[in-house]
């Protein structure tokens, strides 16, 4: 809906209900009328009355002086009573009207409406609780390579230079380490790599995780 349709309707709306209260007025006071002039006369003071600011209050003289001239009374009291009481009359139309036109307000829910005052609530304060450090478990000491080669028990050896292999036994099970060449051995502590690096006529060296020790060959 435009501009100029929404104020064409609030016109004529304000010209028929103000017509229907005059026109009311005057039959109630039995004053000579004709129905032309009290619509116009509406007419004219509801095109007055919708300019901005000053508009009503050069409408209701306006509507003074036609109501006098139409229905040929007195000025006073019976046009100034006229136009008054029409006009407070359709004051109370249009807010009726507005009441009924506005949506019916919900009762004010005091979980829901931010404006209407919330019962305090208790804050939960947190329980801090304080804790002993943890000491870190006790390690195991780290165990050398001549304790991992009191877990195995020698077998045999092959001395042939660099293809040497020496036979182990670490629980049930045989292992042959040929030189330089890594083997996972289990033991009964755990498991270790084992690499023969070097042997002699007694004594065979043996790196055991990265770490160098002397096997004594019987």
């Amino acid at each position: 809906m435009t501009v100029g349709v929404a104020l064409f309707i609030s016109y004529a709306a304000r010209t028929i209900v103000l017509t229907v209260l005059l026109w009311i007025m005057v039959k109630l006071q039995k004053l000579d009328y004709f129905l032309l002039g009290l619509l116009g006369s509406a007419a004219l003071a509801s095109a007055l009355d919708m300019l901005p600011y000053f508009g009503h209050y050069l409408a209701v003289p306006v509507l003074y002086l036609c109501i006098w001239k139409v229905t040929r009374a007195s000025l006073m009291p019976d046009a100034v009573f006229t136009v008054a009481v029409a006009y407070a009359l359709m004051f109370a139309v249009r807010v009726f009207l507005l009441a009924e036109l506005l949506p019916v307000p919900h009762p004010l829910d005091p979980a829901t409406n931010p404006f209407v005052p919330q019962p305090a609530r208790e804050i939960a304060v947190p329980q801090i609780v304080v804790t002993a450090p943890q000491k870190p478990p006790p390690t195991a000491p780290k165990k050398t390579a001549d304790d991992w080669l009191k877990e195995v028990t020698f077998k045999g050896v092959t001395d042939n230079g660099d293809k040497s292999v020496l036979l182990l036994r670490a629980g049930t099970n045989l292992y042959n380490l040929e030189m330089n060449d890594p083997v996972d051995v289990s033991t009964a502590g755990g498991t270790c790599r084992m690499r023969l690096l070097r042997v002699s006529a007694n004594w065979a060296t043996v790196e055991v995780n990265g770490e160098a020790a002397y096997l004594q060959m019987q």
